[in-house]
């Protein structure tokens, strides 16, 4: 009994510890990954953190809180809120050992802040869905592993300001080596397209090889930045070349 007792005691000091630790010491093992904070407010049990990085850009507001049945679970994680003009993800941050595990991340990413969505002319709220996706970043930010799946409209509004049935953009994550990346694909009556889009935060890069349909569907593509290879258009940026 009394063992019980000096037990429970230790859980509920290590409990109590864990919830009212600042929430600047989430940020400070975050670091290695590649995430700074600037003003960190509250503590591990609930918490704010204003203009983060994330990579190579800044959101504005990320609120976290400490998930106390995983306390109990031995396993602690926290669930995670991004808000910002274009990004809103809901997710679940969790340590699994050296790594950093972002789960069952849903929500809405601006197409400006993803490469070759941004270039394309698109209506301004044109936006990708993220659906239960999860990733495994190591300390240095390097992608473990990653699943889930990404869906935008993007290209179809782009078409549509063309009279041109474009697809929708079905995308799957993946990691290309150490990089975070999105196998992408589409089907339409004018357009079929698949490639890869690699979300490298120092050089982040793309492949997107189109088969047009009819006539019509080439002349959009070139005004969308592709180039003509025989039968194919292809869009890539010169990161990821050709081959």
């Amino acid at each position: 009994m009394r063992l019980i007792l000096i037990l429970g005691f230790v859980l509920a000091l290590v409990a109590g510890l864990a919830v009212t630790a600042p929430t600047r010491l989430v940020y400070d093992a975050l670091a290695p990954s590649g995430v700074e904070a600037g003003l960190v407010q509250g503590s591990v049990w609930r918490g704010q953190a204003l203009r983060v990085r994330l990579g190579g850009r800044v959101v504005q507001q990320v609120e976290t809180g400490l998930e106390p049945a995983s306390l109990l679970a031995l396993s602690p994680a926290m669930s995670m809120r991004v808000t910002d003009p274009e990004i809103q993800i809901d997710a679940r941050l969790r340590a699994a050992g050296d790594a950093i595990r972002i789960e069952e991340a849903q929500g809405l990413v601006s197409v400006r802040a993803l490469p070759l969505l941004a270039g394309l002319p698109t209506p301004a709220d044109s936006f990708a869905r993220l659906d239960g996706v999860s990733v495994s970043l190591d300390q240095a930010g390097r992608c473990i592993s990653a699943e889930g799946a990404v869906m935008s409209p993007a290209l179809a509004d782009a078409g549509a300001r063309y009279d041109v049935a474009l697809p929708i953009l079905d995308m799957s994550v993946f990691c290309a080596g150490d990089v975070l990346a999105l196998n992408l694909s589409g089907q339409s009556p004018a357009v079929d397209l698949e490639g890869v889009i690699r979300l490298d935060a120092q050089a982040p890069s793309y492949r997107i090889v189109a088969t047009p349909h009819d006539p019509e569907g080439g002349r959009v593509l070139s005004l969308m930045g592709f180039r003509a290879d025989g039968a194919r258009w292809i869009a890539d940026s010169e990161e990821m070349g050709e081959g």
